[in-house]
């Protein structure tokens, strides 16, 4: 059984910078990812939605982008030392 993934006992919002935490909680998108309840879910939404990392959306729209979304739905998430390995490892992860 894999341990899971600590935060260092420190709130999500402690980890991202606070005006990004608090436009990705408000976000649609970020309200949106709630359906997704399985680490192998989320993983399939980064491959069909991010294509570069940056914590703003680039454009006229100055969300926040799918990829800050998505790594604070994974903060949200328990995931287990073996989960956080295969994402790195995975041949489709840069």
């Amino acid at each position: 059984m894999s341990a899971e993934v600590q935060t260092c006992g420190k709130p999500i919002q402690t980890l991202v910078e606070h005006v990004v935490n608090v436009n990705i909680l408000s976000s649609e998108y970020f309200k949106e990812l709630y359906r997704l309840k399985t680490f192998h879910e989320v993983v399939d939404e980064i491959y069909n939605h991010v294509d570069h990392v940056v914590p703003w959306m680039t454009g006229n729209s100055h969300g926040p982008s799918p990829a800050f979304c998505l790594l604070c739905k994974f903060f949200t998430m328990k995931l287990t030392d073996e989960q956080v390995q295969g994402f790195l490892n995975h041949a489709d992860s840069p």
